[in-house]
């Protein structure tokens, strides 16, 4: 295993190499010229204004003299300057993903949960109108698009019923807890500030759960088939035969047998989640890294955009890492080559 890990590990500068200069090109294929961000409009029409910040931020370079530049300066640590901000482009995402992970990992843990467990409705009670309905609840999860689902619930449960907080980690006039974790709510546990965890918790369990669904429909119907599939196995039949009861076969036997394909599909998931909240983090006004990839993005933010890019690959290869190792710790007939 310990091989296996070094062997992936060494290709992972190379692979986000690739990743950054696709980033890279893109970016500057765009016809726009991110100056006008950078001096403002009004600034446009003063030439020397104009050269002067050309020269600041190195667009006076041609691409491929920016191009090595940026790459000398990744291998040093130095993932540059945002335009926008002003600040460098890893203190920003630094400050910027805990408030995405916050989201995602309860988004995670919601899909993977409320997935599986109506995946086993859905098998144990085949055709019925249990399984009907999960399967729908599913589908719908999985067809709806999370801007529409969003701001319909936006609507329902906080503008007409009123019975979540509104947009926002935490609602106005309510200060955020020390920094420790950039976890709100475990920073406000960790002050011993209980209504502003209340608070915080309230605000995130409404976008947790958009962004889960999608992923929650897919696991429901990949556990339903493969536990279908394990139900006709021979050791099934075996099992029942020795007068086992039938909730200690499905728990014991086919729901264990059946998330080992769960695991991969909850890799990669975390990644997708992670770096596919954009939308939900626009609506639900959450200042992530989804709201910071969608204004480098408006604003043409190279060093920001690139920023974003490589965050992303490190997320993703990590993640797939991450899910071979578990894949192969918990079925011994995985082997790692």
């Amino acid at each position: 295993m310990t091989r296996f890990v070094l062997r992936r590990l060494a290709i992972v500068p190379l692979l986000l190499l690739g990743l950054v200069t696709i980033a890279f090109v893109i970016s500057r294929l765009m016809p726009a010229d991110p100056i006008a961000a950078i001096v403002g409009e009004r600034s446009m029409g003063n030439p020397e204004v104009v050269q002067a910040a050309r020269e600041r931020w190195g667009l006076d370079q041609n691409v491929f003299v920016q191009y090595l530049s940026y790459v000398g300066r990744l291998f040093t640590g130095d993932m540059g300057t945002s335009f926008q901000t002003r600040a460098a482009v890893s203190s920003d995402l630094a400050e910027r993903l805990p408030a995405t992970l916050e989201l995602t990992i309860l988004a995670l843990i919601i899909g993977a949960i409320f997935g599986t467990v109506l995946g086993v409705i859905s098998a144990s009670r085949k055709d019925s109108f249990a399984d009907n309905a999960a399967r729908v609840f599913a589908l719908l999860g999985s067809s709806l698009p999370v801007f529409w689902t969003g701001l319909l619930f936006l609507f329902v449960f906080y503008a007409q019923l009123g019975i979540v907080p509104g947009p926002g980690r935490l609602s106005a006039r309510v200060e955020a807890p020390p920094h420790v974790t950039g976890f709100y709510t475990i920073d406000a546990l960790l002050a011993g500030n209980v209504p502003l965890f209340v608070d915080a918790w309230g605000h995130l369990l409404l976008p947790a759960f958009v962004l889960a669904w999608g992923l929650m429909g897919t696991i429901s119907r990949l556990v339903r088939a493969a536990m279908l599939d394990e139900l006709h196995s021979d050791y099934v039949r075996t099992v029942r035969a020795k007068g086992i009861a039938e909730s200690a076969v499905m728990r014991r036997h086919v729901l264990r047998n059946s998330l080992t394909p769960v695991i991969t599909i909850v890799g990669f998931a975390f990644g997708s989640l992670l770096m596919g909240a954009v939308l939900v983090e626009q609506i639900f006004s959450w200042n992530g890294i989804g709201t910071y990839a969608v204004e480098a993005a408006r604003s043409l933010d190279y060093p920001a955009i690139n920023g974003v890019t490589l965050l992303g690959g490190v997320i993703f290869l990590l993640a797939s890492l991450a899910t071979d190792l578990v894949y192969a710790a918990i079925d011994p007939r995985v082997r790692l080559a």
